[in-house]
């Protein structure tokens, strides 16, 4: 394959520039953002791999043997491929180690993230600067901008808070939200989605504010409570639990089914995927079937499924990192870049100023 080199500060690359704001960030196909645990790392959320190291100090400290056995036969896998791929299949006899698992990463994450708000609220990041932007593309008529996230944080809901741009969680309520699915599907009943902008927020993976408790499940923001209820916080952590509870958990299964349902090809919109893996088949089945939509891809890593279908489909964009070259796919044509665009902030530097 012949790779061209490209100079962002060319006029072909200006051309691009308006090309892609055109038919991939315009108010008249708003893209959907879909959004990874690249963005979580950016403001110092740890990663899987992080994650990944956590879980194996912690686990080697239990004194259960069985659950140190189930982990270690796992291990070689876990630093080969990571740690979705090494968590694959697990079996009903490992529950132990799936509760542990989940008990762990909530933990984790609840106390990484709650050390970086302030940091979150200073940072004037890409993705921050992107969701204004588009904020203030919106059309007047419909003001709702979507995002759906397997992220566990509350980044996104931080970095709103942030811009004066209001969260349709599909909770309701003050100190004690409850889960109302009416409001992610028809959102314009109780928001006014015509004067100011919402991010409509789907979280198919759960998010460590929400609790379900014996049947009694909310939402809230109170560390003090969060902390005390680790053992009732809703998510679903790598392995094979994740598809078995994105089906029977009611509020998972909604955001999931009622995020497709946006994803029909009869609505016009487009795709910008940010930081994410494609590491969950039952879902991305979906997103796949929306590849139809111009699509625009920013993570570092990017597999090569997805590489391939970018080289042969003209309206699939990807901005990618690889080997020691940096690299846009634009119009099934593969281009060496000087700059990484696949990081939010250098593609905010240029796509938004």
């Amino acid at each position: 394959m012949d790779i061209e080199y490209i100079d962002i500060h060319s006029d072909i690359f200006d051309e691009i520039v308006e090309d892609i704001k055109k038919n991939n960030l315009s108010r008249n196909i708003m893209p959907k953002l879909i959004v990874g645990t690249g963005l979580s790392l950016i403001y110092g959320v740890p990663g899987m791999k992080a994650l990944a190291e956590y879980l194996g100090k912690e686990i080697k400290k239990s004194k259960d043997t069985d659950l140190k056995a189930m982990w270690e036969n796992r291990q070689d896998v876990i630093k080969s491929k990571g740690l979705e791929i090494g968590l694959a299949n697990l079996t009903q006899a490992e529950s132990i180690l799936v509760d542990q698992i989940k008990l762990l990463t909530t933990k984790y994450i609840l106390s990484s993230e709650e050390k970086i708000h302030g940091t979150i609220l200073e940072k004037n990041t890409g993705f921050s600067r992107l969701l204004a932007y588009l904020s203030n593309t919106a059309s007047v008529n419909n003001r709702v901008i979507d995002v759906m996230t397997p992220n566990y944080d509350r980044v996104i809901e931080i970095v709103c808070d942030k811009l004066g741009i209001g969260v349709i969680t599909g909770f309701q309520g003050g100190l004690y939200c409850r889960f109302n699915r009416n409001l992610l599907r028809q959102p314009m009943e109780l928001y006014n989605c015509k004067k100011s902008t919402w991010i409509r927020l789907f979280k198919p993976h759960g998010s460590i504010n929400w609790i379900n408790e014996n049947g009694n499940e909310y939402l809230t923001n109170n560390y003090e409570v969060l902390h005390q209820k680790l053992d009732y916080i809703e998510i679903v952590t790598p392995g094979s639990s994740k598809y078995r509870e994105g089906l029977i958990n009611n509020t998972f299964r909604c955001m999931r089914e009622e995020f497709n349902e946006l994803l029909s090809l009869e609505h016009n919109y487009s795709l910008l995927f940010y930081g994410y893996g494609f590491n969950d088949d039952h879902f991305d089945t979906a997103l796949f079937d929306s590849f139809q939509k111009n699509v625009l891809i920013l993570s570092r890593d990017v597999k090569l499924e997805i590489l391939n279908k970018a080289l042969e489909r003209k309206n699939i964009i990807v901005f990618y990192h690889d080997g020691s070259n940096d690299y846009m796919i634009y119009k099934s044509k593969k281009y060496v870049v000087d700059i990484p665009l696949w990081d939010i902030n250098q593609f905010a530097d240029i796509f938004i100023g």
